[in-house]
């Protein structure tokens, strides 16, 4: 998927990749695979929507390395395709959970970690259908839209606090699109995650690097 193949070309670049999942056999499968490309790459356990396992994984990082330089919330989920006054309130709180509240924490509990860095990224992986500019002429995934516009925010407010107490530290969304080859959509992801001292933040993006608006 895009979360494997960002990693295999952040790998490639000589970075250490640390595959946060939840499912150790897939996420240990990821790790070999990486490792037979010659790159560096180490499974921790990581589920979104329990702190118990964001809090150990920042608390791993923080003993094995001591800093985190690129910081990549890959995590989300698309449950329901009907119309907004049918949507469950179950699936509001599932999607959110994951889409949103789990990226918040992630963000949050390795903050301190990407304040020990010396340049820091963040990317959250977000979507076209976030956009208040981008709206589809039909009413359509009340959920999945509203918690990718949740996250966009998140990322505008981050990085107002990251430039107020001057932490060198970018922060942007990027939609990788609707469905492209893995390495097209990892492509953009690990250009906005590898961003230089002059490049943006605090902005859109999508998978041709262009900004999006809010």
């Amino acid at each position: 998927g895009i979360g494997f193949e960002t990693g295999r070309q952040l790998g490639e670049q000589g970075l250490i990749v640390l595959i946060a999942a939840r499912d150790k056999t897939r996420g240990e499968e990821a790790v070999r695979i990486l490792k037979n490309e010659n790159i560096q790459a180490k499974w921790i356990e990581l589920d979104v929507t329990r702190q118990e396992t964001i809090d150990n994984a920042a608390q791993q990082v923080l003993n094995d390395y001591g800093r985190l330089d690129i910081l990549i919330n890959n995590a989300g989920v698309r449950l329901e395709g009907e119309p907004p006054s049918q949507t469950l309130m179950t699936k509001m709180r599932e999607t959110f959970e994951t889409n949103f509240f789990g990226p918040f924490a992630v963000t949050k509990a390795f903050l301190p970690l990407l304040k020990n860095s010396d340049k820091a990224r963040t990317v959250n992986i977000s979507s076209r259908m976030g956009s208040f500019g981008k709206l589809l002429p039909v009413p359509s995934r009340l959920a999945y839209t509203t918690s990718k516009a949740a996250l966009n925010m998140m990322t505008v407010q981050f990085d107002k606090e990251f430039r107020t107490q001057n932490w060198n530290i970018k922060i942007n969304s990027v939609n990788p699109g609707n469905y492209p080859p893995p390495t097209q959509a990892a492509r953009a992801i690990v250009h906005f995650a590898t961003l230089p001292d002059d490049g943006p933040s605090g902005a859109f993006f999508d998978s041709e690097k262009n900004q999006m608006p809010w």
